[in-house]
């Protein structure tokens, strides 16, 4: 009895300490209730999205974007019941969950306490992408650490233990559904596992086996698609998720291609702290182990990365794409760090492990370092507090049924019950990668006359446009500056 008790308190310590790293890694969030402040316009963009369909409102409908559905449905719980901390705690349980399954994933390369070092490693070196906040990444990060895991398993089981059950085959088809549903690229992962496995089977001539894998997978997908289309059939969007997520997002992903720019982009995914290190890892790995048994894991893993890789280099992406590479990340730190604490064992008890940690802070510096600046941003970053005056400056100003419009930016429309006045309200993918979509958004706004127009003193040239020439005259004529809060310009019609 007290072995069993002793047992379950090692395990609670374990979970509690896995849900630090959860909790540390969410901290960085722009909706952290401990450090709330403007977030990156990708996520003002999804959460929008959110507000409107706790409203009533429909996507692609009533707002233009190309992220998949389930981003916008993820949100929508967490924003009815508790607003942006809802959001924030909905991040929190999709971190706890894709910690727990890294922690699960470095278990088959090293022993308890360096599978837990390894995982805290991997979501220090995540934290370096996800300052960006963009509210995509992370979530689809348990739906590609749990497959990881999966995968894993597979391969490193014999025997009798290779038997995937169908309840693992349909997660596996779920986590895959979901990861595709917030963003379309975000398929690599199975594209390399799957493969060869595939052929595996194949080779082996286990034909019903590789029915029963496809039947399970298939029925996962469905367990995830099926809602997901009857909702779009409902409301009658169809043709426009077609249009916006799949026609908009192809084309913004491939469209000015050419291969120079692609090797150029290559090079730049792969060099942001140490993403070239699992490809080189995997690289190396399949020589060594050719043509022993992890040979095929190793052969998986190297190519679903590459192809990862492939895609950031097509569409170029800021930082925050790179998150969706963390899982990869965990089999080499796990190595790594088991390498690490042999090399250190001419330490002795506390010392060495002072040592490592040391030595591993110095490594992951840039993530653990762009996690104490947005510390510190709690005592210097008011943003938050901007948008929250200016939110309420707004609905104090306007009545039931009015409608405003934010030029360039899209910050301001989470905070304030009055909705856009077009449906473009994100200027730089929203607009630019449709055609037509200026001309739409001008009509909609000189149409419409929003009850107030804010612009945004702060905004880069990419979003100054010149086209909105019509509207700034429109402004000297017809309305007056009702306030300017921080960076927010507020006119009010006249």
């Amino acid at each position: 009895m007290t072995e069993l008790k002793e047992h379950r308190i090692k395990q609670a310590h374990l979970y509690l300490l896995l849900f630090l790293i959860a909790f540390v890694f969410v901290f960085s969030s722009a909706y952290s209730p401990f450090n709330f402040r403007r977030g990156h316009v990708d996520s003002v963009t999804y959460t929008t999205i959110t507000q409107g369909i706790s409203r009533g409102q429909v996507p692609y409908k009533d707002f233009v974007d190309n992220k998949g559905p389930l981003m916008y449905f993820l949100n929508v719980p967490g924003f009815i019941l508790g607003g942006f901390t809802g959001i924030w705690v909905t991040e929190l349980i999709l971190m706890y969950t894709a910690v727990f399954f890294a922690y699960k994933t470095a278990l088959f390369f090293c022993g308890k306490y360096k599978a837990l070092l390894a995982t805290a490693c991997s979501f220090a070196a995540a934290l370096a992408f996800f300052t960006a906040s963009a509210g995509t990444e992370e979530y689809s990060l348990p739906f590609l650490m749990i497959p990881l895991y999966i995968f894993t398993k597979y391969y490193f089981s014999t025997g009798q233990e290779r038997n995937v059950s169908i309840c693992t085959l349909i997660v596996l088809g779920i986590c895959f559904a979901s990861a595709i549903s917030i963003r379309l690229d975000m398929f690599p992962l199975w594209a390399g596992f799957c493969t060869l496995i595939f052929f595996e089977t194949i080779i082996k001539r286990r034909f019903a086996l590789l029915c029963k894998y496809i039947l399970g997978f298939c029925a996962g997908i469905i367990v995830v698609l099926a809602p997901i289309f009857l909702y779009l059939k409902m409301n009658g969007i169809m043709d426009d998720f077609v249009y916006q997520v799949i026609l908009g997002g192809a084309s913004r992903g491939f469209g000015g291609v050419n291969l120079k720019q692609t090797v150029i982009n290559f090079y730049i995914a792969a060099g942001r702290n140490y993403s070239f290190i699992p490809l080189l890892w995997g690289v190396f790995s399949i020589i060594k182990n050719y043509p022993q048994k992890d040979f095929i894991f190793q052969a998986g893993y190297t190519f679903s990365y590459f192809i990862a890789l492939l895609f950031f280099s097509f569409s170029g992406g800021d930082s925050h794409f790179n998150l969706s590479l963390i899982p990869f990340f965990v089999p080499p730190i796990a190595i790594f760090v088991k390498a690490l604490c042999c090399e250190f064992a001419i330490f002795q008890g506390g010392k060495r492990n002072l040592a490592i940690a040391l030595f591993l802070c110095i490594v992951f510096s840039e993530g653990l370092m762009k996690c104490i600046d947005d510390f510190l941003e709690i005592f210097t970053n008011h943003s938050g507090g901007d948008l929250i005056r200016a939110g309420r400056m707004i609905d104090e100003n306007t009545k039931y049924g009015d409608k405003i419009i934010s030029l360039g930016s899209c910050y301001i429309y989470p905070f304030t019950q009055r909705p856009a006045a077009s449906k473009f309200i994100n200027h730089g993918t929203g607009v630019n990668s449709y055609t037509g979509a200026r001309e739409e958004f001008l009509n909609d706004v000189l149409q419409n006359k929003p009850a107030i127009i804010i612009t945004f003193l702060a905004e880069n040239d990419d979003y100054l446009h010149a086209w909105y020439k019509p509207i700034y005259e429109m402004i000297e004529r017809d309305y007056h500056t009702l306030d300017i809060i921080g960076d927010y310009v507020l006119f009010s019609r006249n």
